[in-house]
């Protein structure tokens, strides 16, 4: 089950039996205490309109276009990221799959559900064998609500000095600026600044312990392109103040992003509705850059921790997280994301009712990460002039050229390539659309300048190999 997103959402209590207690370090801030209430809570706002597109220049009008001799810089290492935790089970079936996804780190215990219980030592072990399994780095976020500096030091003592699994991310609380109104973990009157001084408290106790751990914060529950007094002016006030108290121990600026529902009488999203949203992540990762830069009067990684297409579990429709069309959405905001310089990418989740996979198969969406497993390493320049066609390029270690490309219309689509600065004869072609489940299928011929014939909601990855 996701996080509390908004107010109205079921909400299941889970009950967790303590493996074991951390011994707790002398400190003298007092833990945050954790009252419940069944009062109902507040609709969500109304949310602003969704950006409108606007061509790119290319230098193919009406086409695409990639410049090979361009580098834009290296992909992060752990860019490719999910969230798991004891509350999300993996089922047996898909265990040998996850590997295939290219995971390079998992966010943990993820969500509220860190919030709510403290994990055991078992639980952490666990952890730490899945990700050997699939290949990825783990992700710490450490309970705020119910807990205290020292029992977070401890934590970072026993994972990083005692057992010397040394993790290097870490993160305190989860999407603290809910926590006021959250029915379950309800702290009336829980501000912006008191999460930023707990914030430093905990963050203080836990690099005295491993002065050599990335901090990874505030983790607030949205950030969107065009905040308003009526809708997203509160998550901005939560972030900059997050940034002048600890803008000296933050390593990684990280918020969560679920563009829908709308609102919480609006449901899931349709498809237009998905079309439209992707334009907005080249406004939201420049903003939240420029407002660190600001704030901080320097540059820091920036991340999405927690990303989906809603908050609200929902399932079975047309553009539904479980659905075909969820998949091809986030293909292209992923490769905007990466477009833009984004540190991390954590979709929410790994299994469950956000998850990308069923008992016995991958949604959409884990399609979409075994296609990305095959891009590359380095950013490349491509450029598009069309609204729902899109184009990443990347370089890989072994020097083939790979191209993304995403038809998010629903019809076929026939459209011009241009390639300058690499040649190539063929092309090895990966296809996920509506009868291809990221497969590979016939090679092409491949020259400076192509006509390519793309099927409905679809994503196509060309590789060119090295000359």
């Amino acid at each position: 089950m996701r996080n509390v997103k908004r107010n109205l959402r079921p909400i299941f209590i889970l009950i967790t039996f303590y493996v074991s207690f951390f011994a707790l370090l002398a400190c003298t801030a007092q833990p945050v205490s954790l009252p419940i209430v069944t009062e109902p809570a507040p609709a969500a706002p109304t949310p602003i309109s969704l950006p409108t597109f606007t061509p790119a220049p290319s230098p193919v009008p009406g086409g695409l276009y990639v410049d090979a001799g361009q580098s834009l810089g290296q992909i992060s290492p752990v860019f490719y990221g999910t969230n798991w935790g004891p509350w999300l089970g993996v089922p047996p079936a898909m265990l040998p799959t996850i590997s295939s996804l290219g995971l390079k780190i998992i966010r943990f215990p993820g969500g509220h559900w860190g919030d709510q219980n403290t994990v055991s030592k078992s639980q952490i072990d666990m952890l730490m064998s899945f990700c050997k399994q699939w290949g990825a780095e783990p992700f710490f976020h450490v309970r705020l609500a119910g807990s205290s500096p020292a029992e977070a030091a401890e934590m970072v003592r026993y994972v990083n000095i005692e057992k010397g699994y040394h993790v290097r991310y870490w993160g305190i609380g989860n999407e603290a600026n809910l926590f006021a109104n959250d029915q379950v973990m309800n702290l009336p009157g829980y501000t912006a600044e008191q999460f930023s001084t707990d914030w430093r408290f905990f963050a203080e106790a836990m690099k005295e312990v491993d002065p050599s751990i990335k901090l990874i914060g505030p983790e607030t529950s949205q950030f969107i392109a065009q905040p308003t007094a009526s809708y997203g002016n509160e998550f901005d006030e939560w972030l900059i103040t997050f940034l002048k108290k600890n803008a000296d121990l933050v390593d990684v600026v990280a918020v969560h992003r679920y563009p829908f529902p709308a609102s919480v009488q609006s449901g899931p999203p349709t498809k237009d509705q998905l079309r439209a949203n992707s334009v907005e992540w080249d406004t939201i990762i420049p903003r939240l850059h420029s407002l660190v830069r600001e704030h901080t009067g320097r540059d820091l990684p920036v991340a999405i921790t927690e990303l989906n297409s809603s908050w609200s579990p929902n399932t079975g429709g047309e553009a539904t997280m479980d659905s075909h069309f969820n998949g091809i959405w986030f293909a292209d905001v992923m490769g905007r994301m990466i477009k833009q310089d984004t540190f991390m990418l954590q979709q929410f989740a790994v299994s469950g009712k956000f998850g990308m996979m069923g008992r016995d198969q991958l949604f959409s969406q884990g399609l979409v990460y075994q296609m990305y497993n095959r891009f590359g390493t380095e950013r490349i320049y491509a450029a598009t002039d069309q609204q729902y066609v899109t184009i990443y390029a990347a370089k890989r270690p072994d020097g083939a050229l790979t191209l993304m490309v995403i038809n998010l219309n629903s019809g076929p689509k026939t459209i011009e390539l241009k390639v300058d600065g690499f040649q190539a004869d063929q092309a090895e072609v990966w296809l996920l659309d509506l009868e291809h489940s990221a497969e590979q299928v016939a090679s092409v011929s491949f020259s400076a300048v192509n006509t390519l014939s793309l099927s409905p909601e679809s994503v196509t990855l060309y590789i060119l190999p090295a000359p």
